[in-house]
């Protein structure tokens, strides 16, 4: 399973810039969009096939409806699946996905794993028994398989993203490292030409995925990151907001919450975060 964090800074990016994350993933099926028409989350939930287990899981990390220059065929469904590390289990759910997918949205259906650790990708999913088979391929993109150089030099908005998740892998456990690169990529995203919403999605996620925000890291490098970025306090404020939601459970709201007050944040500030009354919060703080 993959590592929360990365998983959630990835699947946040890609549904911010679905069109750039089609042009630079996918782009046989750029090819074919219908341009006066825009991508669109579809993240429905699929009923459970195997017992109660699978209740209320989702297609895929992320699931684009994406229109097309056809009346025959007027869209297709994109599946993106972010994969960090333990990837035996995922052929047979992007197969899982596939199936779904299609049967839902009755439409073509692509799908692409990017792989974001050291581990060789795994690309298909087969099954025989008594006669019957099947042996599904999928797409893959493997952060690490990348260049860093032909990164630097691709104008496209994925391309610093991708370089962002090699640093990452260069840099991980070394906080000295993740400091470097994450003023190195800052700088990089401020070259390029690109309005203020595509610029904080893009700072956001480099922010996260080097965790900057760690106590690790030189005060200098966060001096740097809170002059030329929102307030950290907000960027922590809205991890923290998406962490309680994704997280769904009581003892995960309470975790995040306990994050917040260990940074000082006001108790009423939390509790319209993580959705727990005042009392309830008092008693967190008073056994932290």
């Amino acid at each position: 399973m993959s590592e929360n964090w990365i998983d959630r800074a990835w699947k946040d990016i890609i549904n911010e810039n679905a069109d750039d994350a089609i042009s630079f993933f996918m782009p046989g099926l750029a090819a074919e969009r219908d341009y006066t028409k825009k991508p669109e989350s579809a993240d429905p939930v699929y009923p459970p096939i195997g017992g109660d287990s699978d209740k209320g899981a989702r297609f895929s990390d992320v699931c684009l409806s994406v229109p097309l220059r056809t009346d025959i065929t007027p869209r297709a469904v994109f599946l993106i699946e972010q994969q960090h590390e333990e990837y035996k289990s995922l052929p047979l759910r992007v197969f899982q996905s596939f199936y779904r997918a299609g049967d839902e949205f009755q439409a073509p259906v692509t799908a692409l794993a990017i792989f974001t650790g050291k581990e060789k990708p795994i690309d298909s999913y087969f099954q025989s028994y008594q006669g019957t088979e099947i042996n599904f391929r999928y797409n893959v993109y493997t952060v690490a398989d990348m260049k860093e150089e032909d990164l630097k030099q691709d104008d496209r908005f994925f391309a610093l993203p991708v370089l962002a998740g090699k640093k990452m892998l260069e840099a991980k456990g070394k906080a000295a490292l993740r400091g470097e690169y994450s003023l190195e990529l800052l700088r990089s995203i401020e070259a390029r030409d690109l309005d203020e919403e595509k610029t904080w999605s893009l700072k956001k996620f480099v922010y996260r995925i080097l965790r900057i925000e760690k106590e690790d890291i030189d005060s200098k490098i966060k001096g740097v990151w809170k002059m030329r970025f929102r307030p950290i306090d907000e960027v922590k404020r809205d991890i923290y907001i998406r962490d309680a939601r994704e997280f769904g459970r009581e003892e995960g709201i309470e975790k995040v919450a306990r994050s917040m007050l260990a940074r000082g944040m006001a108790l009423q500030e939390i509790a319209e975060i993580a959705g727990l009354p005042i009392d309830k919060l008092q008693d967190l703080a008073s056994h932290s």
